[in-house]
Formats: C-alpha cells, structure tokens, sequence
C-alpha cells in the first residue's frame, strides 16, 4: 500500500510527457513546398513491377542497362497517373544527371537527406540492396491510403503523403531519377526522382492545374 502514491505520480509523469510531445510535434507546420523521403528495411516487400504491369527482360535489368531503368520509372509514375486521369510524366535527362550526381553524394554514408536543388524530389532509403524502381514509386503510392483529397491534408499525422502528391501533380511534367547501391553494402541503397516543374504545394490542389 506504501507504493501506491508513486505509481500515481509515475503515471502523471508519463501522461504529461506524452501530451507535450504531441503538442510539440502538432505545432509544427509544412513549409510551402516539401520534399519527400521514405526508407525501408526490407519486410514485407510485394512484386511491385507486377502490380503496375511491367514486365522486365530479366530481373536486375535496370541496373545494368540505363533504357530499362528510364522505362521502368516511367511505366511506374505514369501507372499512377493514369490512375487519376492525369497527363503522362516525360523523362529529362538534366533531373536525371542531377539525381546521379545528388547520389553520388550520399555514396559513402548513404543518408537520405534531400538535395537544396529548386526541384520536387522523392527520395527512398533501402536496407537490402534488392529494391527496384518499381518498389520505390509502389510504396510512395500507397500513401495515396492517406490523403484527404477534400482537405489537402495527409490524415492522421504524422502519416506522409508528399510521395504521392509529388508523382501525381498535374502540373509537375518532367521527371528524372537515379538508383544507387551505396559503398558499404550494410548501408544499403538510395533511389532519388526528381520533377519539374516542383510540387507539393501546401493548400492546393494536387490535380487541379495551378494558374500561373
């Protein structure tokens, strides 16, 4: 009966802690364009070429022919653009250099963090060094599960759907992208797209064409 008193004070403590890191994290607010990354360690990993309907020459065949790779993020972004009747992406080979050359940046610590480039960018972080550009637009898909196409907003936080809304921006033409096995295998891997015109504009409409 004697322990009593503390259990009571251990438990305030434990629910203030939890109510000011909620308030902490819900004051703070998106700045008016965003970036977007994502990592992954490898669990519970789908066939992801198969599910946007595309059928490789074999199965690392992006990664050592430059044409498969520029088709497959292709085939992928406009699967999903497709989805919401949305015009076809077009692969630029400047978003693409510069996505190489971003990379190559990240080749020794393989951290995802974003460039400071004037471009949208998704950026993917894999553990394992079997993920594809296929798996890399599938899982910045799957957060269209999340967004609220009434509000503009991603539901509930501290859900991210920036992925989605960057590959789905209308008014976003242009995409290129890079895949990178990073120097020390345990590492992983990094894959970065990059668009322009930029998206994720906070407040507006991901499918509705922005007047200039």
């Amino acid at each position: 009966m004697r322990t009593f008193p503390f259990f009571i004070v251990l438990l305030i403590f434990i629910f203030s802690t939890v109510v000011t890191a909620t308030q902490s994290q819900q004051s703070l607010s998106p700045p008016p364009h965003v970036k977007s990354h994502h990592g992954h360690h490898g669990h519970h990993r789908r066939n992801a070429a198969k599910f946007f309907g595309y059928v490789r020459p074999n199965r690392t065949a992006f990664l050592n022919n430059q044409t498969e790779l520029i088709n497959e993020f292709l085939h992928a972004h406009n699967w999903v653009r497709s989805e919401y009747k949305l015009p076809a992406m077009k692969w630029d080979e400047n978003l693409a250099s510069f996505a190489r050359k971003y990379l190559m940046e990240r080749y020794n610590d393989c951290k995802l963090v974003h460039s400071t480039a004037n471009y949208g960018e998704n950026m993917f972080w894999g553990k394992r060094l079997h993920w594809t550009p296929s798996d890399a637009v599938y899982y910045w898909y799957k957060e269209r599960t999340w967004y609220n196409f009434n509000t503009f907003k991603c539901e509930p936080p501290p859900k991210m759907c920036e992925h989605f809304t960057q590959i789905v921006w209308r008014d976003s033409t242009h995409v290129g992208c890079a895949l990178q096995h990073c120097k020390n295998n345990d590492t992983g891997m990094l894959i970065a797209c990059e668009y322009n015109p930029p998206g994720n504009f906070v407040n507006e409409n991901p499918l509705a064409h922005t007047a200039k």
